[in-house]
């Protein structure tokens, strides 16, 4: 039988009320999809049900030749959100978000009742420009605007559970994104109890996994 919670917790994850906009070389585009079709996901395809998808993107010297030409960053696509699915429904109490994005990950925790208070992390001045205004005015969030590596790196704070989800430039030499997210989980490994990141790859959670930490999602 299918949780309940599941499509509360997609539902809310959407970013309808989030406006197209510019900031920077950010910027949130909204596509109308007509009729079911087959979409480039990830590497691979996937089916896209009819409806109105946000997507946030961010312009790159390697993306300049692309249409749009930018990458893009995070989008509220059913398949992209049951990539965050799991947590969503796993976590508990005091939750750390680090990468605000559309706020789609923020959002669907909000919507859980088993989760007293989130706070987010997020790095881009634009980012949050775009997307801030338009989150759930709670006492049950806060957004921080701060370097994620930085901040848990220094932070006194402790967490029940932990979401790591940024993005890497590459063309400015940023890392490959699991090193990033690796060096978050080693920060927090002894301020959060139980941490996730998305897509992490398994060569990644079993180098964890030897270094006794282990992964909810």
């Amino acid at each position: 039988m299918k949780d309940p919670l599941i499509d509360t917790l997609l539902s809310a994850a959407r970013a309808t009320s989030i406006p197209e906009a510019w900031s920077g070389l950010w910027f949130v585009e909204k596509t109308e999809v007509k009729m079911m079709q087959p979409v480039p996901y990830r590497g691979g395809t996937s089916l896209l049900p009819a409806g109105i998808y946000t997507a946030l993107y961010r312009m790159t010297d390697s993306t300049m030749m692309n249409w749009p030409p930018s990458e893009v960053v995070m989008e509220d696509t059913p398949f992209e959100l049951k990539t965050h699915l799991q947590f969503m429904l796993k976590a508990r109490g005091n939750v750390l978000v680090t990468g605000l994005g559309l706020g789609c990950v923020t959002r669907g925790l909000l919507a859980n009742p088993a989760i007293h208070h989130v706070t987010c992390i997020e790095k881009s001045a634009d980012v949050l420009k775009l997307v801030q205004p338009y989150m759930p005015q709670t006492n049950r969030l806060s957004v921080i605007h701060a370097d994620a590596l930085e901040w848990t790196a220094a932070t006194k704070q402790v967490f029940d559970y932990a979401w790591h989800d940024l993005w890497t430039n590459k063309d400015a030499g940023e890392p490959f994104l699991d090193k990033w997210h690796t060096q978050l989980i080693f920060n927090c490994r002894n301020k959060v109890k139980n941490q996730g990141a998305w897509r992490y790859e398994r060569t990644f959670k079993r180098f964890l996994a030897a270094k006794q930490i282990k992964l909810v999602a």
